[in-house]
């Protein structure tokens, strides 16, 4: 296979070009049953959760859960859409990326894909997010991150001091962290964030009916989208996408 890309000169391809390949490879490649809660997200889903955004040039755009950094290039390319449209046909967008992916391989995909879609501005961080957040606050947060991921309870959460601001809304159950994942995202939000996640948040009980409580009597959920069943590549559960404001 290397000794067949090698007489290719790819330097004549345009960019958008690779970055699509590249992408719809990662897709089709997706595994088949989802591992630790992770979903492949479907360009689609992206393409709606930026534009619920409506992310804006000169801003700075986070995904903690960055996987292969689709939503951070699709975000990249609506800012440069909405450019072209008024014009502006050679200005790049001026925007900066920030991603963490806690799998270190992933995170080089992610890079990679970041390079094969013309983009420069951008900083991947490996780590775990809800234990190890390694970026700072941004305009705009968005991301797909493990769906009913356990093991970050409150006696885990709770060991660094400097973790209780992000988890204040209340600590989720141990058996499934979707609510840490929506509280990471939204103490790191300075406009807006949209994350997709399983449609359990809506309605499970205890110590999840407590953070969701508190975050409605704040104000701070502005829209619910349901999605359908099977829409998922690796999963047949449905999802829902919720955007803080």
């Amino acid at each position: 296979i290397v000794k067949l890309f090698n007489e290719l000169d790819l330097s004549q391809v345009d960019y958008d070009l690779l970055g699509e390949a590249y992408q719809w490879i990662l897709g089709y490649f997706a595994p088949q049953k989802a591992k630790e809660g992770e979903v492949y997200t479907p360009r689609e889903v992206i393409k709606l959760m930026v534009r619920l955004l409506d992310v804006e040039d000169g801003s700075t755009v986070l995904d903690p859960a960055a996987g292969s950094a689709a939503m951070l290039i699709e975000s990249y390319k609506y800012v440069r859409d909405k450019l072209k449209e008024r014009g502006s046909e050679d200005e790049e967008p001026d925007l900066m990326l920030y991603g963490q992916e806690r799998n270190e391989i992933t995170a080089i995909l992610a890079k990679l894909n970041l390079i094969l879609n013309n983009i420069s501005d951008y900083e991947i961080y490996v780590g775990d997010s809800l234990l190890n957040p390694k970026f700072k606050t941004a305009d705009y947060v968005l991301a797909n991150p493990p769906w009913n991921q356990d093991g970050y309870g409150e006696n885990t959460l709770s060991k660094d001091p400097k973790l209780r601001k992000i988890y204040r809304y209340g600590y989720p159950p141990n058996n499934t962290a979707d609510w840490a994942w929506i509280q990471l995202m939204l103490a790191h939000s300075e406009r807006k964030m949209a994350v997709v996640i399983d449609q359990g948040v809506l309605f499970r009980g205890g110590r999840e009916r407590e953070i969701r409580r508190r975050m409605v009597e704040m104000d701070l959920l502005e829209v619910v989208i349901l999605l359908p069943e099977k829409l998922f590549y690796n999963t047949q559960a449905p999802g829902v996408i919720l955007v803080f404001n």
